[in-house]
């Protein structure tokens, strides 16, 4: 998502019912709680004995695992941009493989769930520093440079990125783009920018808005754009002059993470152990594949 932008606002309750019967996610969910808590609680140096709060606690402060709780609502920052994954649907709804996946976090933990939604990842990454939010989910990759400022869970959703160019600019390979002079665009501040710097070091990469970075290619002014595929397939079947590069074949495989307040162990491991969880029963690779019509590749 795009860095350049200032943060907005817009607030979005998506009310749910409140689930009282217990199901095995939420009796995992609860043990994950007790069982931290009481572990963290056990290497604290308060003389209490009471202090069951994990690591956040030593600093002073409750865990947002427990705030959430105590509040009923999670609230969520992302960037409703881009179709299928995080959008608004026809009626200004959230909508999308993301919202799907945070309702179901939502209902683990018995609360409604809020999506705060604004323009790029630099206000995405502001809210949660700033407490509006306890979490991002914008498909955030784990770059040591943001893992400065923020804890990441494992990955949530795999991105295969291709390269789409031309249908006449004979591009075959990786190696005929990594040249001097070529011109590849990608997203801005995208995983698909950073890995573009790291293929083609000879070229020279520009990162645009998305829309950009394609219609770059298409009118001429770049060789290709590296991409993610489901947002690379709606373009080229309006823009018969542009192709997958080697029908598709990916160029390589990022997985968006989940971003929490850095140093506030207990939430950042639940949030964790949920995408384990949900990987491991199928539930994560089943959505995806129904949202985006791809296959689902484990993260390792």
């Amino acid at each position: 998502m795009a860095d350049d932008r200032e943060e907005g606002t817009n607030g979005i309750v998506i009310p749910g019912p409140l689930r009282n019967s217990v199901t095995r996610r939420s009796l995992l969910g609860g043990a994950a709680v007790v069982l931290g808590g009481a572990a963290l609680a056990a290497c604290s140096t308060s003389s209490s004995g009471n202090d069951q709060t994990g690591s956040a606690a030593a600093a002073g402060t409750t865990s947002l695992l427990k705030k959430i709780q105590d509040r009923g609502q999670l609230n969520v920052t992302t960037s409703l941009l881009y179709k299928p994954e995080f959008y608004k649907d026809a009626s200004g709804q959230p909508a999308g493989y993301d919202i799907d996946v945070l309702n179901m976090v939502a209902k683990d933990l018995n609360v409604k769930l809020n999506i705060i939604d604004v323009p790029d990842n630099a206000a995405n990454i502001a809210n949660v520093q700033s407490g509006k939010a306890d979490m991002v989910s914008a498909g955030l990759v784990n770059t040591p440079k943001r893992a400065l400022v923020m804890n990441f869970t494992k990955g949530y959703v795999p991105y295969t990125q291709i390269l789409m160019v031309t249908v006449n600019g004979g591009i075959n390979s990786v190696a005929d783009l990594n040249k001097a002079g070529k011109k590849i665009t990608a997203l801005q501040a995208s995983t698909a920018f950073f890995r573009a710097q790291l293929l083609f070091p000879k070229a020279t990469v520009t990162p645009l808005a998305q829309d950009e970075a394609l219609l770059s290619v298409a009118t001429g002014k770049a060789d290709a754009c590296l991409v993610e595929d489901y947002l690379a397939k709606p373009f080229i079947a309006q823009h018969s002059n542009v192709k997958l590069m080697n029908n598709g074949e990916g160029i390589a495989t990022e997985f968006g993470c989940w971003g929490v307040l850095a140093g506030d162990y207990l939430w950042w491991r639940w949030l964790d152990n949920w995408i384990s969880y949900n990987i491991d029963n199928a539930q994560l690779p089943g959505m995806y594949t129904n949202t985006f019509g791809l296959n689902w590749v484990h993260p390792s």
